[in-house]
Parts: structure tokens; C-alpha cells; sequence
């Protein structure tokens, strides 16, 4: 599965024990919607918020693209994923690593 296409295309990918979303955030009401990346763990049962900076951009298409690459950054290593939920970062990283055929 081509999961950056899927996720930049249909805005989530499902997979065993988790949901991938990419959102748009107004929680400060500023005039411009900021991107986010949201993840469901059905083992907390809750959704958890990427808190890595993922850059705005002119449009959304844009912002969406950034979002992708920043999980695409997680996947080789270049930064560590911040969801507040140690068991949760490892399972995306670990999950996003399979779909790339990394071990």
C-alpha cells in the first residue's frame, strides 16, 4: 500500500489497531486553519494530536503535504513522533516503518 498517496488522497489510512487522520486546527481562532496529523489507538481507546511542528502552508493541499512528510520524517528516523503516549509513538513508528518494508 502506498500509504502517503492513500493519506494525502482520502485524509486517513485504517489499519490493524490504529487510524491516521490528517486534520485542520482552529484552536487558538486564528484566521488560518493550522494542519495536524491525529492518531486513534484502539489500545487507549482514544485519539491522540502529533504534537511535532508540521509547517503551514499556502494552501491545503500544501499544508496536508507537509503533514505527510513530517510522518514521512518519523518513518526514517529524523525525528522521534510526540503523541504524550510513549506505547502509542512506538506502535506509529514501528506501523508506518512496515508500510515503507523497513524493518
Amino acid at each position: 500500500m502506498d500509504w502517503k498517496r492513500k493519506l494525502r488522497e482520502e485524509g486517513y489510512i485504517e489499519l490493524d489497531d490504529m487510524r491516521i487522520e490528517l486534520s485542520l486546527d482552529n484552536t487558538f481562532l486564528d484566521i488560518d486553519y493550522i494542519p495536524r496529523v491525529l492518531v486513534y489507538s484502539e489500545e487507549t481507546g482514544r485519539w491522540h494530536v502529533l504534537r511535532n511542528p508540521i509547517p503551514k502552508g499556502k494552501t491545503l493541499e500544501e499544508s496536508w503535504d507537509n503533514a505527510v512528510e513530517v510522518l514521512d520524517a518519523i518513518v526514517r528516523g529524523e525525528i522521534k513522533p510526540d503523541l504524550d503516549e510513549p506505547s502509542v509513538e512506538t506502535r506509529l513508528v514501528n506501523t508506518l516503518r512496515e508500510l515503507n518494508g523497513l524493518p
